[in-house]
């Protein structure tokens, strides 16, 4: 048991490092690394070598990805649309896990259910609620939040870029969560513990926002963000609290502009 969390670690190293190498196109040391995994495959029994083989589809999605996105910027489409293309290209390393996972024949549908609402969770300074109330307050609080920030800025922001600031956000709330909590949370959980899944998944998550040109601030707050998104996902048992806050924290940060994309400029 301590051999195979030690190989979890490692490979979870391995990943952060090649998530790290790849996001900052420092592609010399990331293809060095994606060797080394390739033969290290090999020697792993068939838990570690299904989330070795993850990792190496999820990179070569990601590269497929960042082929296909410049191809299509060749056809010079409106920025609108380049946008909503590039986050729907996201759909390309998934298929791809998905599909290692199947032939390896395990589940991949751990966190794709309604959220259980049954139990209690604890928050600071002894305040505990039911998860149903708790669930029913974050969807307030997102609803509302997003209301009141709209209405603050109101005469800054146009209504054809709020309809496409709430379109982006959710199939990047919805695509993200299903790749990271959904698909890598619980096979990171699996190789290692639950705290250094939720650590190793928000780093990587957080990491990899900067391939659509986000700044470092946010890619921090993104691995912050991402302990929270995996703190609900493994509470409920589900990705679906996580989307809505994802899904909220995004649309905020795109209406303040503190995340920037083509149309709202």
């Amino acid at each position: 048991m301590k051999s195979n969390n030690q190989k979890g670690i490692l490979l979870s190293v391995l990943f952060i490092l090649m998530s790290y190498f790849f996001t900052r196109g420092l592609y010399s040391p990331f293809f060095v690394l994606l060797i080394a995994l390739l033969l290290l495959v090999a020697f792993f029994k068939e838990g570690m070598r299904s989330f070795a083989w993850m990792v190496i589809s999820f990179f070569l999605g990601n590269l497929l990805l960042v082929y296909m996105d410049t191809f299509m910027e060749s056809f010079h489409f409106p920025h609108y649309s380049l946008v909503m293309y590039s986050q729907m290209l996201l759909l390309i390393p998934i298929l791809l896990i998905s599909y290692v996972i199947k032939k390896f024949k395990q589940e991949i549908i751990f966190y794709f259910q309604k959220p259980i609402l049954t139990g209690k969770i604890q928050l600071p300074f002894n305040i505990a609620f039911s998860l149903s109330k708790f669930f029913l307050i974050l969807c307030l609080l997102s609803i509302l939040s997003i209301i009141g920030t709209l209405f603050v800025k109101n005469e800054d922001v146009r209504l054809s870029a709020v309809v496409f600031i709430l379109l982006f956000a959710s199939i990047n709330a919805l695509l993200e969560e299903v790749l990271w909590r959904g698909i890598f949370l619980p096979k990171l959980i699996t190789i290692t513990n639950p705290p250094l899944g939720m650590v190793v998944t928000s780093i990587a998550f957080g990491l990899h926002t900067t391939m659509f040109g986000f700044s470092l601030i946010i890619s921090i707050s993104y691995m912050v963000l991402g302990i929270l998104l995996g703190f609900l996902t493994i509470k409920f048992k589900s990705i679906f609290p996580s989307v809505v806050v994802h899904f909220s924290v995004t649309t905020l940060l795109l209406i303040f502009g503190w995340m920037v994309i083509p149309i709202i400029n």
